[in-house]
């Protein structure tokens, strides 16, 4: 149990991840201000934070997590609803924590269409800069975008007038400390320990265990897609240099290397759309893909991106991606078309 109900995974966050990521959605969505990154690293400020758990759903790598987010526990409570919603300050924090993996799991587990109720989002303090009730919707259509891709015909609904009547005077701060203040004490955002293994997000593979128990009604589908938490991926073997960065830095494990260290796998079920491979890559090798299959998602396959033919440099004897020619790695090449002059003998030059 953390102290706070807001609880932060330093190690997950992208910018620990890549320092020149440029990820900072956290720090625009935040209504209070509690967010900064200093000297490239995010940091809180505890007396801001109010534990809304907006950040939490905005979160690619699922740094921050909400203790009243269990997912299947959420599952369990919609069951017992006669008209399963989900509203905030009921036990559940801004319903900006849920992000659109979230919702669209959360609608398979239930085999129902869900509905989130925001009708008090429109006076609410957390939305006085109008970000977080567009977040929220944004969440809800990509949900929606993602079952229709799926082949599903259950939704994320959105009823705006169910709870017009909340009280808006109570100030949401005292309103997050309270639900919290009978067990939890006031201290600094929970803060995990270091763990240097490659980290799946929890909602992903809840997300996945859905797909996964439905098998047999996923579409066979690999149509173009636009989905910020997951992408395609495709390597241009002409133009990799097996310098393997991709995989190195992939925070989820995503990209991987073949056992032979001669090529990179690739796994869509893991892939946060992130881009860290796409901004470490010099060469411009790897890119987006177009789309990618459900099953393969659901089911996490994996498939080899670019495999190279290793041969050793005729100059320092160092295994390269050799693509024909001459035995010289890139190196030695560029070395000797720019420093070849430098060591001809006088009696040559004449």
């Amino acid at each position: 149990m953390s102290e706070r109900a807001l609880i932060f995974d330093y190690n997950a966050c992208l910018r620990s991840e890549y320092a020149k990521n440029g990820c900072d959605i956290c720090v625009d969505l935040c209504p209070e201000k509690a967010m900064v990154f200093d000297r490239n690293l995010l940091r809180l400020d505890a007396e801001r934070c109010t534990d809304c758990g907006a950040c939490a759903g905005s979160c690619p790598s699922e740094a921050f997590g909400h203790e009243a987010l269990d997912l299947p526990a959420l599952v369990d409570r919609l069951a017992r609803q006669k008209e399963p919603a989900l509203m905030c300050g009921e036990g559940l924090p801004c319903l900006a924590v849920f992000s659109s993996e979230a919702l669209a799991a959360l609608a398979l587990k239930r085999d129902k269409d869900v509905a989130l109720r925001l009708g008090g989002c429109f006076s609410c303090a957390l939305n006085r800069e109008g970000k977080v009730l567009p977040a929220i919707e944004e969440a809800v259509a990509e949900a929606n975008r993602f079952l229709a891709f799926a082949g599903f015909s259950v939704r994320v609904r959105v009823d705006k007038s169910a709870n017009e009547a909340e009280p808006k005077e109570v100030s949401r701060r005292d309103l997050f400390k309270g639900l919290i203040a009978k067990r939890l004490a006031k201290s600094e955002p929970s803060v995990s320990p270091v763990n240097e293994q490659k980290r799946i997000p929890p909602r992903r593979l809840f997300l996945q265990q859905a797909l996964k128990e439905r098998a047999e009604q996923l579409a066979q589908t690999k149509g173009r897609t636009d989905f910020s938490f997951v992408t395609g991926k495709y390597i241009d073997s002409g133009l990799c240099d097996n310098c393997r960065e991709c995989a190195m830095f992939c925070p989820t494990g995503a990209l991987t290397l073949t056992s032979g260290n001669d090529g990179i796998i690739f796994q869509v079920g893991k892939c946060i759309h992130c881009g860290i491979c796409n901004d470490v890559c010099r060469p411009r090798a790897i890119g987006d893909s177009d789309g990618f299959d459900m099953v393969t998602f659901a089911f996490d396959r994996a498939e080899v991106l670019v495999r190279h033919r290793l041969e050793i440099c005729e100059e320092c004897k160092v295994a390269f991606p050799y693509k024909g020619g001459e035995k010289l790695c890139g190196r030695c090449r560029d070395f000797k078309a720019n420093f070849s002059d430098l060591f001809t003998l006088a009696k040559d030059m004449a």
